[in-house]
């Protein structure tokens, strides 16, 4: 029996070798974008607490709810809370305030309903929001749209 010297590797060898690195990275990349997911709602969590934050120090401070404003436009009476550079308009999703005073309603009428409004294309960013907001505040989906009451017209959240 005579032994060959073999070099090199086999055509079903280098085969192998080469599923087993498609399945090591195709698994890589749904982790990175799954980590990339959570961690744009994240920081779409911290944003709208921090304006939850900032619109009840502007109630506490001055006894009235800050005024709404258009989407992706910081409210002016919430300019001094947020501190410089804070923006309602972000990459993949846009902010928005609102301010509700229903007729009979206002200041002393206690009917006051506020909100919060996040509006995104990317339906993974939404659903994952809901998952994290829902432990914490009543919210209602519409379209591409999520929105947190922060004060509904009970006068609670």
């Amino acid at each position: 029996m005579t032994h060959t010297n073999r070099r090199g590797f086999t055509l079903v060898e280098m085969l192998v070798v080469c599923v087993v690195l498609a399945v090591l990275a195709g698994i890589a990349v749904k982790r990175y974008i799954d980590l990339r997911h959570r961690a744009l709602a994240a920081q779409a969590t911290a944003d709208m607490d921090t304006i939850r934050l900032s619109a009840y120090s502007k109630f506490y401070d001055t006894g009235t709810w800050p005024s709404g404003a258009a989407a992706g436009v910081v409210p002016p009476d919430l300019v001094p809370y947020l501190g410089t550079g804070f923006n309602f308009d972000r990459p993949d999703y846009t902010l928005e305030f609102e301010n509700y005073a229903p007729p009979g309603g206002g200041p002393t009428g206690g009917l006051y309903q506020v909100a919060l409004k996040l509006t995104t294309s990317n339906q993974n960013l939404r659903n994952t929001l809901a998952q994290i907001v829902g432990t914490r505040s009543p919210y209602f989906m519409l379209g591409n749209d999520l929105i947190v009451v922060l004060v509904g017209p009970d006068g609670h959240s």
